[in-house]
Parts: structure tokens; sequence; C-alpha cells
């Protein structure tokens, strides 16, 4: 049973036991196995160095643009394409619901000339592609168009560069990477047909073409399925054929068909959000006591005067965010909340609770609480006992591999965190355990 081995010896496995039966779960519910490894076709093609921007919780199928800068100048658009990122084969991912790119497209053209096939010239395209993610459904929505004036023909004569190159056929699409599909039996597909124009053309076409990359439910927790897509070029035209299509660099898609996403009123049922971010929630100075308890607790302090409750040992407390991998602490993943009857946080709060729980004296949770060892007592009617990491994570105060710490907090403050974490669920389409959907939390 949790913590035997702290100084919080009357947490007694007695009263644990009790509080989860009286749940309807046994006490083995909450020493559930460890979280699996990642799932297989999981791939982070973000540039660890490059903090993902907050996400944004995707569009619905009602709001979803046929343009990806709808309205013009849109911010996020201008600021993923304008970095160095999303010139990387893979391009940028912005965050877990949008994606962008930068990138070249090559067509070598060859004709058959006394029964061989000769190269004839090659013709280079650069275009801009983008992408948001569904909320409502198991699909993400991709965008491209050419940049004006970014086509070369090379390798032409010259009669050939200016009256054969440019009126050639350039056909464009997305396409699902096969072979990617994880499980095996999810499959994706494409919306819509190939778009298609002559090079000339696709150089001074203004506008966004796009299609919408789906996924079919699977089995097993959530519906959750991998996949891979990415843009396929087909340049054959009459009299020219093209041995080698061009290809992209393939993209990763995670999506689930999880039921318990919610802001107020609007239900988050379905979703595909991309796999190269890292997810991290971010406490900045709009929380400066939240910030400072997170701090503390995730340099593992050494000394019993920094956080509660005290131990005979340097914590160990997972979560810390940073953007070198050597420095990142271990991950947390998400557990069901305490008002949907999970029991891990449920044993979370159990335990929390017998670490803070003194006021005046008077002790509202039982007896439980370990003067010597727990957190003094507080003002409860102006004071929250915050924990980290937090009720609504598998290494929370229960687990048995991990540290934790409390501390009162004004109730305010604190239950402003607490909104905030739950919209960075709903905003980064965090996933419950036993589903890996690794995140961090970042307070420097």
């Amino acid at each position: 049973m949790k913590h035997v081995r702290r100084g919080m010896a009357p947490i007694t496995s007695l009263a644990l036991t009790a509080a989860l039966l009286a749940l309807g779960n046994s006490p083995a519910a909450a020493a559930s196995p460890k979280p699996a490894a990642s799932a297989p076709g999981i791939e982070y093609t973000a540039t660890l160095g490059d903090a993902a921007q907050p996400s944004s919780n995707g569009k619905g199928t009602a709001e979803m643009p046929i343009s990806p800068d709808n309205p013009a100048g849109t911010e996020w658009l201008n600021d993923c394409l304008g970095s160095s990122e999303a010139q990387d084969p893979s391009g940028r991912v912005y965050n877990r619901f949008k994606w962008c790119s930068d990138f070249e497209l090559k067509a070598a053209y060859y004709k058959i000339e006394n029964g061989k096939s000769v190269l004839k010239g090659t013709n280079t395209i650069r275009l801009l592609a983008a992408a948001i993610g569904y909320n409502d459904t198991r699909a993400t929505r991709v965008f491209l168009r050419a940049k004006t004036g970014q086509v070369r023909y090379d390798g032409w004569n010259l009669i050939e560069k200016r009256t054969v190159a440019p009126n050639l056929k350039l056909e464009i699409s997305p396409e699902c990477v096969p072979g990617a599909d994880q499980p095996t039996t999810a499959t994706c597909g494409v919306g819509r047909s190939p778009a298609k124009m002559e090079w000339a053309q696709w150089s001074n076409f203004p506008d966004w073409v796009y299609w919408d990359v789906s996924s079919t439910s699977s089995e097993g927790v959530d519906q959750v399925a991998f996949h891979q897509w990415r843009f396929d070029e087909n340049g054959a035209s009459p009299g020219y054929e093209q041995i080698q299509r061009g290809k992209s660099s393939p993209i990763g898609i995670r999506c689930d068909s999880a039921d318990y996403f919610s802001q107020g009123v609007k239900r988050y049922p379905r979703a595909c959000v991309y796999t190269g971010a890292l997810p991290f929630l971010t406490y900045d100075d709009n929380h400066p006591n939240i910030r400072r308890h997170i701090r503390d607790a995730q340099n593992a302090p050494a000394t019993d005067s920094v956080t509660y409750p005290k131990e005979g040992h340097p914590k160990k407390v997972p979560g810390k965010w940073s953007s070198t991998a050597g420095a990142r602490g271990a991950s947390l993943h998400r557990v069901a909340s305490r008002g949907q009857g999970g029991a891990i946080a449920l044993a979370n709060e159990a335990v929390k609770k017998a670490a803070c729980g003194q006021t005046g004296g008077v002790n509202p949770w039982g007896p439980d609480y370990n003067a010597a060892t727990g957190l003094p007592p507080y003002d409860t009617s102006v004071d929250d006992c915050d924990e980290y990491p937090f009720s609504s994570t598998y290494e929370g105060a229960s687990s048995t591999d991990w540290d934790f710490s409390v501390r009162n907090i004004a109730n305010g403050e604190n239950r402003s965190a607490g909104t905030k974490l739950g919209n960075f669920y709903v905003d980064d389409r965090i996933l419950a355990w036993p589903v890996e959907d690794p995140y961090w939390v970042n307070v420097d």
C-alpha cells in the first residue's frame, strides 16, 4: 500500500482500502500497472528546442475553414510558416491541432527516344501547406497552395523550357502512407480528388486547395489509431513520363473517439491531433503561488523545510518540462477524474488530505493527519490545499513510485489553476490512462 516508506505512517492501508471499497473499486485499482510504452507509430518530429505553441482545441465541422488564413492574416499561420522549422522535411507541428510546411516537390520528365527513356528536364515547385485537426470527428483538414512564382524548369532546352515544361500537368493530393496504420485494423482515407493544373497555372494560382484526411474507428480504449499522411505528386503528361513520383515527408496523426472531453456545454467526442509536439502545461505569473509550489516540488528538495509532507529522503517528483531532453523530468499521465469515479484520482485525493488536514487544532479529515510531517495548520476559509503532481495524474499522491508535495494556496488562485489544467487537457487532447499520452508542466 501507498507510502509505507514515507514519513506519513499514519496513512493506513485500512483507511485507503475502505475509501476505495466505498466507491466500488478494489484496492488493486489504485495500484494498476504502469502506463505502457509509447504506442506503435508515434513519432516526435518537432525540434525539441522549439517550444510548441498553446493549442486551441482544433475546429468543429461547422466552423472548419476552407482556407487556413481565414480570416486573412491569421496569426498562427504567419508565425508557423515564418519559422525555420517550417522548412524542415517534416514541416513544423505548431501545436497538437496545427501543422505547417514550406517545401519543394520535383518532377523529372522523360521521353521515349529510339526506344529509350531520355531525361528531358526537371520541374520544381515551392509549396505552402497547413493543417488543422477537427475536434468533433476523426479527421484533419489539409491545405495547400503554391508560392507565387516559385516554379523552376531545369535541364530543358531553350524551346522546351518555354513551350513544353510550363504546360505539363501537375497533380497533387495528400495520401495515407501505406503500412503506417496502428492498429492495422484502423484505416486512413482522403476525401476529394487530387488538385490538377498545368505547372504555370500552379505558379500563379493564389487560392488554397484542401482535403480531409480521416480515420476509421478502431478498437480498444478510446479507439485510438495512429496514421501517417504525405503529399503525393503526379506529373505524368501526354508524351512525357515520370519514372518516380514526388513524395513529401510523412506527417503523423493520432485519432480517437474519447467521449470525456468538454468545455461548458460543448463536447468534443472525436478528434485527430498531430503527434510531433511534446505537450506541456505552463503556469506563469498569473498563478505565482502555484508556480512557486510546483517549481519547489519539481526541483526535488533535499530539506524538509521546502515542501510538505516532510520526508526522510530527497523527494523524487516527476513532470518537469525542459526543451532539452536530458534536463526534462519523467512525464505525467492523466487519469479519470474524481467526478468520473476514477479510483486513482480518488486515492490521490485521500492521501493528499491526510498530508494537509489540520486547521487551528481541528482535523477535518480524520485520524490520518500526522502533525510531525504534514502541512502546518492553515485557514481553510481562505486557502485550499494544493497538491503536485495533480490528483488527476497517475503519478499523483497515491503513487508508490513518486513523491508529492502539498501547500496551502489562496482558494481563488488554486481553483483558477485547476480550471487552467482542465482546459489544457481539452485543448491539447490529453487522453486518460491506460492510453500512453505523456505531458509535462513548465514553471520556469
